[in-house]
């Protein structure tokens, strides 16, 4: 019933995530069906069905990413303040003020450095990652990003892999002590931050070649702000890396939309 418990949280505040980014790539799934001709787009599925296939693979991603977090993260030390008030029945959530104004000053951080790296890598980039910069974003995207990366991603990359990582050294070195040491977070955030850039990459790939560039460009970007997450999951909580990732979308959304008009 514990596990139940932990595992339907989770899986709530997950499943937000998938249905927008679902919803927000339908206009997509429509350009690509409208480029058919017409005796292939007889044999293709309904629209409908397309989009739940297309939301199923995150789905089954989502629910064992959940299990594995579930069966390593207290293990190792890390933690949801929702799952030790809401399951766990803490006295009160241990949500602090100092936790909040890290995540929010971690994830306006990361936006400056990141759009800052990002300018400044933009004349070596392909003219269509080159013309984004160009184009004020929507709040649906914004939305979306907000949500699936925020929150969705945080459980895959964070609450999944990262407690999975520190988890796996830990046993396999061996260490007789009650948490792993140090360089075993600091290895698995950084880890965990590479497995996230690189699988931004088949968005890249979607848009534009995947030259030596913009292959560095997507595993610095994304690295860094996985870094950060990763530490503040470490230091605190999974859910100041939700806020934190969150308010860097947020952040990306209103410097982009005032870079975009000024350019």
């Amino acid at each position: 019933m514990v596990i139940l418990k932990q595992f339907g949280i989770l899986f709530v505040l997950g499943s937000v995530g998938i249905v927008m980014f679902t919803i927000a790539s339908i206009p997509l799934v429509e350009q690509q069906l409208a480029k058919l001709s017409p005796e292939i787009l007889e044999k293709v599925q309904p629209l409908w069905i397309l989009m739940l296939l297309q939301g199923l693979l995150p789905t089954v991603l989502l629910a064992i990413s959940i299990l594995i977090g579930i069966g390593c993260a207290n293990r190792v030390g890390l933690r949801s303040h929702l799952i030790d008030y809401w399951v766990f029945h803490t006295p009160k959530i241990p949500y602090s003020v100092i936790e909040m104004k890290w995540s929010l000053g971690v994830g306006a951080a990361t936006t400056i450095i990141v759009l800052l790296l990002d300018r400044f890598m933009q004349p070596a980039l392909p003219e269509a990652l080159q013309a984004s910069h160009h184009t004020e974003p929507s709040w649906l995207s914004s939305l979306t990003a907000m949500f699936y990366g925020g929150i969705t991603e945080e459980i895959l990359m964070r609450w999944g892999l990262m407690s999975l990582l520190v988890w796996i050294a830990w046993k396999g070195l061996k260490q007789s002590v009650t948490l792993p040491s140090q360089g075993i977070y600091q290895g698995a955030i950084v880890l965990a931050a590479l497995v996230f850039g690189l699988l931004h990459l088949p968005a890249t790939a979607a848009i534009v070649s995947l030259t030596p560039v913009v292959i560095i460009r997507a595993l610095l970007l994304n690295g860094i702000a996985g870094i950060a997450f990763g530490w503040l999951f470490w230091q605190y909580s999974l859910e100041a890396a939700m806020l934190a990732h969150i308010s860097f979308h947020a952040f990306a959304f209103v410097l982009n939309g005032l870079l975009a008009r000024l350019a």
